[in-house]
């Protein structure tokens, strides 16, 4: 025995349980769970623990408190209780603090759909549960035009009394004006079941037998709105990817990064892909993989149905230990946990991995030196470029008409570099909502403080937009004499989702796939992942910029510029004429005979409002 029980081992009981270690001023150090408490606790002093983890909590135990349950699936139900109350130093901690996001078919004599998270405490069916907020309102933007459901709160679709822009624009049937009938608005409901079950055969099936069955009687306009939702419902199915996967299935894979770890979780429900979520984990960067993951599943299903399958990498005497975890917490469901050595499923298990791996990498301060590698992998470059930057332009409407250019290196954001522009009124050359001017403005500007050495000249520089706005940047580096400079044209895709980007690298020529023959490398692409963020990055910096001189310009007045003009002046001038406008539109005499205004400053304040 290589330490001594703190507690004579002989009087712990051989019942299920879980027991507590604590430390000398009673603070609790694990807590664990256990069929067999006698046993599970001695094999902490019978032999030297393997892990340094375990030998560091085992030499500062003191004493041994325990519980006895009923059954080992109380004690698991315990057992992670205590861990989210007491968060004891050597548990393996899930930093997944949000609860995950539901589809909630309401119980009413007219259902909507809505997000939901929570308790599941509202009357009414709920599906998912949906890795994150995006897949759940991309999964509503989808169905809302197909079956047409309303999804107003009850005070408004009470109170109408005409339907609504929704029902306008193709996405609500307007039951609250009576335009569908109770029985019809129920098949509405039963279709949308079936989608969100998977059953999309049978439903394009009975479609299709009505929209023949209205053709054969002449109802050629019921027949086409049937044929639109038959074209619409097949076009979001023809988009879910890896379609011989499993309906229902997790992919569950671990990333270890330096001294964290981290839980990256691919989601498919009724035959559709809805993305990865990624699972911070504290306390764990020594703990074995069985225990990460048993920690995981009673997080995860301890509260929400299972899938039908989990797939994940682990050895047979983990897998079977998992079997034998999710029938506990989980009894009575059928869940098949499986290690794929090849085909489909191993693929999209490495996909996960992989979307995990990024994501860690693009939260952390890290050499990033292997994304910038793959960059001059994908561009045939000479070199590694080690430093990127970026720009983009923002407005609203075309008023407060911005732009700004951030850098990012090997180790991450250079934030000390990033630069942001001020465009509209600073020539005659930029227009209202001219994105080809707005891009020439601030490049020869950020091109000119090149030349004046007062900022670095990136490695390659990202333009955000098409073969415009590359035509444009190439001109303007090309005038600026800026001819080794490389520009890379990033165009968003139709649905403008991460990896659907078309690339323009600009300084290649045309017989060498040049700007007629774009990059298109995928979202499993490191170099795309990369300019994504960096363009992303710039994106959030202009927009921010946008809104902070929008939200300064309803705070200020064209009076504030003039001398002599203060705040109480300005007042009294506002209240008199009524507001800006009717400043504007008096006359000088008019003016003088405003509270404290003299002709001199009438004369001011007229030749200010109308030079």
């Amino acid at each position: 025995m290589w330490i001594e029980s703190p507690v004579p081992l002989s009087e712990l009981p051989r019942e299920p349980g879980v027991y507590r270690m604590l430390d000398e001023h009673r603070k609790v150090l694990y807590v664990g769970k256990a069929r067999n408490l006698r046993k599970r606790v001695s094999s902490y002093f019978q032999r030297r623990p393997e892990s340094p983890r375990t030998l560091a909590m085992a030499q500062q135990i003191r004493d041994i408190a325990f519980s006895i349950t009923a059954s080992e699936a109380e004690a698991l139900v315990l057992e992670h209780n205590l861990i989210k109350q007491l968060k004891p130093r050597y548990n393996v901690l899930m930093k997944d603090s949000k609860s995950y996001p539901y589809i909630l078919l309401t119980d009413e004599t007219y259902p909507k759909m809505l997000t939901y998270r929570g308790n599941r405490s509202l009357p009414g069916e709920y599906f998912g549960p949906f890795p994150n907020a995006g897949a759940v309102h991309a999964t509503l933007h989808e169905m809302q035009s197909i079956f047409r459901l309303r999804d107003c709160e009850d005070g408004v679709f009470n109170n109408r009394s005409r339907p609504c822009m929704q029902h306008q624009i193709g996405r609500c049937s307007a039951p609250c004006c009576n335009l569908v009938s109770a029985s019809e608005y129920r098949h509405q409901v039963d279709d949308v079941r079936r989608f969100l079950k998977g059953k999309n055969e049978a439903l394009i099936k009975r479609w299709e037998q009505m929209m023949q069955q209205a053709a054969e009687i002449e109802q050629f306009e019921q027949a086409a709105v049937l044929r639109d939702r038959i074209r619409a419902l097949r076009s979001v199915l023809a988009g879910s990817e890896n379609s011989a996967l499993p309906d229902d299935v997790d992919a569950i894979t671990l990333i270890r990064h330096q001294a964290s770890v981290a839980a990256s979780i691919g989601v498919r429900r009724a035959g559709r892909d809805l993305g990865c979520t990624n699972i911070r984990i504290d306390q764990a960067d020594d703990a074995n993989d069985l225990e990460i993951l048993q920690s995981l599943f009673i997080e995860r299903y301890g509260q929400q149905t299972p899938p039908k399958q989990i797939i994940l990498s682990a050895s047979e005497p983990d897998l079977t230990e998992l079997q034998r975890l999710i029938s506990i917490i989980r009894a009575g469901t059928k869940t098949g946990i499986h290690c794929p050595k090849r085909g489909i499923r191993l693929q999209w298990l490495q996909q996960v991995h992989h979307s995990g791996q990024q994501l860690v990498a693009s939260r952390k301060q890290e050499n990033q030196q292997a994304a910038f590698e793959s960059l001059a992998e994908l561009f045939a470059l000479d070199a590694t470029p080690e430093r990127i930057a970026a720009v983009d332009n923002a407005h609203l409407g075309g008023k407060q008409m911005v732009a700004a250019i951030t850098f990012a290196g090997w180790l991450g954001p250079e934030k000390n570099l990033y630069r942001r522009y001020k465009l509209d009124g600073i020539s005659s050359q930029v227009i209202e909502g001219d994105d080809y001017g707005a891009m020439a403005a601030v490049l020869e500007r950020f091109f000119r403080a090149i030349q004046e050495n007062s900022i670095p000249c990136p490695d390659l520089m990202l333009i955000d937009g098409g073969r415009g706005q590359l035509g444009v940047a190439l001109q303007c580096a090309a005038d600026a004499g800026l001819h080794d400079l490389k520009l890379v044209g990033v165009a968003k895709g139709d649905s403008r989702k991460i990896g659907e980007e078309t690339l323009w690298p600009g300084w290649l020529k045309r017989e060498q796939t040049g700007i007629d023959a774009p990059l298109q490398p995928g979202r499993h692409s490191p170099a795309l992942l990369l300019i994504a963020r960096v363009r992303d990055e710039a994106h959030r910096f202009a927009g921010a910029y946008m809104r902070k001189r929008k939200k300064k310009s309803m705070f200020t007045s064209a009076l504030d510029s003039i001398p002599g003009i203060g705040p109480n002046k300005r007042a009294v001038l506002l209240k008199h004429f009524g507001g800006i406008e009717g400043v504007k539109k008096a006359s000088r005499q008019q003016l003088a005979h405003a509270d404290g205004i003299s002709e001199k400053l009438a004369e001011k304040i007229f030749v200010s409002l109308h030079k």
